[in-house]
This record gives C-alpha cells, sequence and structure tokens, in this order.
C-alpha cells in the first residue's frame, strides 16, 4: 500500500515536471514570434532622398512594434504634416518590413496669405514654398478664395481647352467673380454666372488671328466689350 502511494507521488511529480517544461518552451516560442513579427525595417520612396530619409527617421519610434499593431492611422498621423503629399501606399512585408510608396502633389499655381508664398497643390493643400524650387512659372493666384472655389474655377478652365499653362495670373474679387491675365498680356474679365460659357466665348475670340485687343470683358450677359486698357489687381 505504502509502495502504491510513493509511485502515485512518482507519476505526479513527473507530470508537473512535464508541464513546467511544456509552459516554459511555449513562453520561449512565442516570444521568439513575437520577436519575429516585430518590426525592423522602414522603407520609403516616391520622394527626394532627404525627405525620404527624414521621414524614415520619424517613423524609427514603431521599430520593435509587432507588425500587427502598426495600422495605416497611425501613420497617418505621422505623414500628415508632410501636406505636400498627394497620397501613398503601405506594404507590409512579412516578417519585420514597412514599405511607404509616396506620391508628391502637383503644384498648380501660387498665393500670398499672410506675407507667405504659398504653392497650391492639386490635394487641396496650401504648401510653404520654401522648400521647393522652380515654382516661379505657375500662375499667381490674387484675392480671397478657398481651395474649393480655385477648383472649380480650374475644372471649367479646362474643359473650355484654354490653355492653363498660358494663365498668368489669376483674380477672385470679392464679389465672386474672377479674372485672369494670359501670359499674352490679355486680361478676360468673367462673369459671376454662367462662367463655363464665358470661357468657350473667350477661347474662340483668342483663336480668332484678328484679335488684336488685350481685354475681353465678358461681365455683361449677351455683350461683348474688346479694348486696349487695363489696371492690375
Amino acid at each position: 500500500m505504502h509502495q502504491q502511494k510513493d509511485k502515485k507521488k512518482y507519476f505526479l511529480f513527473l507530470f508537473l515536471i512535464l508541464v513546467l517544461l511544456s509552459s516554459t518552451n511555449n513562453q520561449k516560442f512565442m516570444e521568439q514570434k513575437s520577436s519575429i513579427l516585430d518590426l525592423k525595417s522602414i522603407k520609403v520612396s516616391g520622394l527626394d532622398n532627404s525627405t525620404n530619409a527624414e521621414i524614415e527617421d520619424n517613423l524609427n519610434f514603431l521599430k520593435n512594434t509587432n507588425m500587427f499593431f502598426i495600422n495605416k492611422e497611425i501613420l497617418d498621423d505621422q505623414l500628415k504634416k508632410y501636406n505636400f503629399i498627394e497620397y501613398y501606399n503601405i506594404f507590409k512585408l512579412y516578417p519585420s518590413t514597412i514599405e511607404l510608396k509616396l506620391q508628391k502633389t502637383k503644384f498648380l499655381a501660387r498665393t500670398i496669405k499672410n506675407d507667405e508664398t504659398l504653392l497650391i497643390g492639386s490635394n487641396g493643400k496650401f504648401i510653404n514654398s520654401i522648400n521647393f524650387n522652380n515654382t516661379e512659372k505657375l500662375p499667381m493666384v490674387f484675392g480671397k478664395f478657398t481651395p474649393e472655389k480655385f477648383f472649380y474655377f480650374k475644372n471649367a478652365l479646362t474643359k473650355s481647352n484654354l490653355d492653363y499653362d498660358n494663365i498668368k495670373e489669376i483674380f477672385f474679387f470679392q464679389s465672386g467673380r474672377i479674372d485672369i491675365k494670359n501670359k499674352n498680356n490679355i486680361l478676360i474679365k468673367f462673369p459671376l454666372l454662367n462662367l463655363y460659357d464665358a470661357m468657350l466665348i473667350a477661347e474662340k475670340i483668342i483663336i480668332n488671328g484678328k484679335f488684336k485687343n488685350n481685354i475681353i470683358d465678358l461681365r455683361v450677359a449677351n455683350q461683348l466689350i474688346l479694348s486696349n486698357e487695363w489696371k492690375k489687381f
């Protein structure tokens, strides 16, 4: 009887040892698995080399974080300070690499706000021009306007086939009207309403080889005024 109790204790002891070893091995396995899936490398492309490297440095705090816990919201929060980015794609390359492919916005025009020259991006953002070169040929926009108002004008212009690349200055007035001056120093005064129709008329006049004036005044409905004098905004 005493011998049977000793055998039970012995088998219980072996069982506990096996459970302990199994738990320890499982823990080591899980730790090893977690370590394998930790972020080790961040690769950024699409912008100039210095900006790519800067973004990589700013994301270094994510390293050693499990890849499953790194989501788009975390990256959005870090990238929103770079408002010249049009969009980006995230690629998780398991087990330990993240790739960010960025697309810079297209600069459409310049404007001045609070004595600071800003660029208007195709992403609808006003972007500080200090870090960007070769923007002098972009149209200069004057007056108070919203990105929505600017894109309303530009979309109408594109549909009309007036040459956006030939525009030198764009004027937004408090009344809601818009004027443009092209690189041939032709000033076009548009009406408050029916902007697109007025652009079609202006296009026909400009492509007419007989046009010798430098002002096309379309502000009054059903009336066209051509003259050779204009005042700067």
